[in-house]
């Protein structure tokens, strides 16, 4: 009896040692050989045999029980962590069940552009897949808080919506976006304040912003945002008044009242943000900023310049007085109905 203990123990020794053999093979073996990408949403609450599971179904994994003894053995059962994840290449059970337990979900890119208003902003998250543009302003809307340190005054977050390329998981709340964007807003404004001190700025911050924001609307080279926020700077001590276009176009977008084309009735429209008929700078940005349109606004050209017409490949003539802006103005016309009377000659010839 004792013989056929010992061999009943000797025999199960060798099982659970061929088993572990075997666990240990298959825990070290990537798989697939090849692999297409492959993403897998594992949800909140699922228990470690069903994602184990659903790896399998996937074809991430060829076999779900050295993975499950493996997470047993580890203390993994409850660490499995929800969200998004991409397979895109062979990984072995243990790769596989060490990027779940870390987290280390995909992050999809969200792409925002210089010059865009929080609206716009708003629909960037939509067309990128994120949410709806509703629940961004929204969010928006209620995050006010966020700058109010820095802005009492801000009763919007347009213009401190720092754009940049960000990376978020999937179904990340609105709020966490627009926190990492207030937070790059005040991360760039540290290194605009490491370069520029605020005792050397020709305007506090809000009206900084402000002015960024026009200098962002109308200037596309870099080299000319300096000349245009001089421009603005030079007909506020002036007492002139600003006459920007894109704020008439903010104001009419406002009231759902914009058609694409500026029309004289247009440059009369009574808004606060309308500077054909408001002196000073709008109540507010009328569009997020880049960092070089926020150092223009700090450290403006020195000019005596008053009048800028827009001419070629987004440059401007800039003036220092009416009748030089109105010769530059003549100027472009010209090109322009020489432009076309040679477009109709070439389209004439046979």
């Amino acid at each position: 009896m004792k013989k056929l203990l010992f061999t009943l123990f000797i025999l199960i020794l060798a099982g659970l040692g061929g088993v572990a053999v075997y666990v240990r093979s298959e825990l070290q073996k990537p798989y697939p050989e090849t692999a297409a990408a492959v993403f897998i949403e594992i949800p909140h609450g699922m228990r470690a045999r069903d994602v184990v599971g659903l790896l399998r179904d996937k074809n991430v994994m060829r076999n779900e029980y050295p993975a499950l003894a493996y997470i047993w053995y580890s203390g993994n059962r409850h660490k499995l962590q929800a969200g998004e994840y991409l397979f895109d290449r062979p990984m072995t059970p243990v790769d596989v069940i060490s990027r779940i337990v870390s987290g280390n979900v995909y992050l999809h890119k969200f792409t925002v552009p210089e010059g865009l208003t929080l609206a716009e902003t708003a629909e960037k998250w939509r067309d990128q897949g994120f949410g709806t543009a509703e629940s961004f302003q929204q969010a928006a809307g209620e995050s006010v808080t966020l700058i109010q340190d820095l802005d009492p005054k801000a009763q919007s977050l347009e213009g401190y919506l720092f754009p940049e390329t960000y990376y978020f998981p999937a179904h990340t709340p609105p709020r966490k976006a627009i926190e990492a964007m207030v937070g790059r807003f005040k991360s760039m404004l540290s290194r605009l304040d490491q370069e520029f001190p605020a005792t050397q700025r020709p305007l506090g911050l809000r009206e900084t912003i402000i002015l960024a924001s026009l200098v962002e609307s109308e200037a596309v080279h870099e080299d000319e945002r300096p000349v245009v926020a001089s421009v603005y700077l030079n007909r506020i001590q002036k007492k002139m008044l600003l006459q920007c276009d894109p704020t008439v176009i903010y104001a009419l977008e406002k009231e759902a009242r914009y058609n694409g084309k500026l029309t004289r009735a247009d440059l009369k429209f009574q808004s606060p943000y309308n500077t054909y008929v408001n002196a000073g700078l709008p109540p507010g940005p009328i569009m997020n900023p880049g960092f070089p349109s926020m150092r223009a606004a700090v450290q403006p050209a020195s000019t005596k310049h008053l009048y800028f017409v827009r001419t070629v490949e987004g440059r401007h003539t800039f003036s220092d007085n009416l009748a030089a802006h109105n010769r530059a103005v003549a100027a472009y016309r010209a090109m322009q109905r020489g432009e076309r009377t040679e477009r109709k000659s070439d389209r004439a010839q046979p």
